[in-house]
């Protein structure tokens, strides 16, 4: 009797499971389809259809149980086709392995590829840089462009008279105080500045730089300035009064009062005909200097020794040293630049302009945050939903891919699978995304989001 009472308890929950499980899931899918499904699914799962086959893998790899099973169909589309069952390890928790039981779905027995059939083993990654890259797609990097672009195309006359007097203000004050720190760190590098200097005066300018002045920039000027010269030269030359300089000196050398007659007559001759004729001829001056720095500019061998040059003195780690050391203790480590920093930044004024410039660019950062994570209206994003399941729900990490054997001979399947670890990196082969919302958090003023199909399970 009492066996009876205890059937019949059983029969009448395991009926109300599946009422539940069947109303509930009418209520999400909308039809008698996803019901068809559950019920399908349970029937499987009561009459133990699901086979168990042996995965084995040469190297050792991370599984746990349920770690999914997934096939890929000819429209290029995932599906799930088993899970791990079981992976030996010591916890029912993930654990490192190499051999597993995997259990099939029977119904997707018969869409196993034909001959010897092989698991290949993913993991997603979980760095900081795999989570940037995958919320922030190329597509989704031209979409926040677009925005902040509209932005400040709408606004940038607002943030940038509110914002420049403060910037411009703050930046001559962290100007001053390295300006007057910087004297003081170069002082105390003095020593090493003068060692480097001697090298380079030694290695450089006296066994490269003066040669080459001799024997190819000096020869321009030369030939340059040449006429010129002569030309300016015989024009004082003409000028130049001989019988007035010579009495002048013999008047100076005689014992007559007065002197420095010599003196006086050859500052005038300056002042009164030498300026005169070189302020004339100044435009020939420049034309000249302008003709010797071209050719000196242009000529091979001096632009091949100084390009030399400044390679090696951009290579060498001396002078990158102590260019460091005087960058870190001008600025990095300026008490002074700090302190001003820091009283500019937390002035009323900057306050004021920043606040400003936030509330005008609130709306766009709303709008940016929506198209990364998603709305209330829209649901999260795919690829935040993904971030989501791996990095906080510490799911999605693993899965294996049934791949037929390239080259291996018909077999039958139920030999053990061999477990191959992908070598490419991939993404998670579903996704998920929230798209409407759960008519459990629905109220008055925010009703329910009419029902949507959903890329994934």
């Amino acid at each position: 009797m009492k066996t009876r009472h205890y059937i019949s308890g059983i029969v009448a929950w395991l009926g109300l499971l599946i009422a539940a499980v069947l109303g509930i899931h009418y209520q999400f899918e909308g039809g008698l389809g996803g019901a068809g499904r559950v019920l399908g699914g349970i029937s499987t799962w009561l009459a133990g259809g699901s086979q168990e086959f042996t995965a084995t893998s040469d190297d050792y790899i991370l599984l746990a149980p349920g770690d999914p099973v997934f096939l890929q169909t000819a429209e290029g589309e995932f599906q799930q086709i088993g899970r791990v069952r079981n992976h030996f390890g010591p916890t029912k928790l993930e654990a490192w392995t190499r051999q597993a039981t995997v259990l099939l779905y029977p119904d997707q027995l018969s869409t196993l590829p034909s001959g010897s059939v092989v698991l290949e083993y993913h993991t997603a990654p979980t760095s900081l840089d795999s989570v940037v890259s995958t919320l922030l797609t190329p597509e989704r990097q031209k979409e926040i462009a677009l925005l902040i672009a509209e932005d400040w195309k709408q606004h940038h006359a607002d943030v940038i008279s509110t914002l420049q007097p403060v910037l411009e203000a703050s930046v001559i004050r962290a100007l001053s105080a390295i300006e007057a720190e910087l004297p003081r760190v170069i002082e105390a590098h003095r020593e090493d500045l003068a060692k480097f200097s001697d090298r380079y005066q030694s290695e450089m300018v006296r066994r490269q730089l003066v040669p080459l002045v001799k024997t190819e920039i000096l020869p321009i000027v030369q030939e340059e300035i040449r006429p010129v010269a002569l030309s300016v030269g015989q024009e004082l030359w003409n000028r130049v009064s001989l019988l007035s300089f010579t009495w002048r000196y013999l008047y100076d050398v005689s014992p007559l009062p007065e002197r420095n007659t010599l003196k006086t007559e050859f500052d005038r001759f300056l002042i009164e005909e030498v300026t005169p004729v070189l302020e004339l001829r100044t435009p020939e001056f420049v034309a000249v200097t302008e003709r010797i720095l071209k050719r000196i500019s242009r000529n091979e061998k001096v632009r091949r020794i100084i390009r030399d040059n400044l390679k090696t003195i951009a290579a060498d780690s001396e002078l990158h040293r102590i260019v460091w050391n005087v960058l870190q203790e001008s600025v990095l480590k300026n008490t002074t630049l700090r302190m001003v920093l820091k009283d500019s930044w937390e002035s009323p004024e900057v306050q004021e302009a920043l606040k400003l410039a936030t509330t005008r660019f609130e709306p766009t950062a709303r709008k940016i945050g929506d198209t990364i994570v998603g709305s209330r209206e829209g649901g999260v994003t795919a690829e935040f939903a993904q971030v989501l399941r791996t990095q906080i729900l510490m799911k999605d990490r693993r899965w294996l891919i049934a791949k037929s054997a390239n080259g291996s001979k018909s077999t039958s399947t139920r030999t053990p699978f061999r477990i191959l670890p992908s070598r490419d990196a991939s993404s998670y082969p579903l996704r998920f995304e929230g798209v409407e919302q759960s008519p459990l958090t629905a109220t008055a003023e925010t009703p329910t989001a009419p029902a949507q199909p959903a890329p994934g399970p």
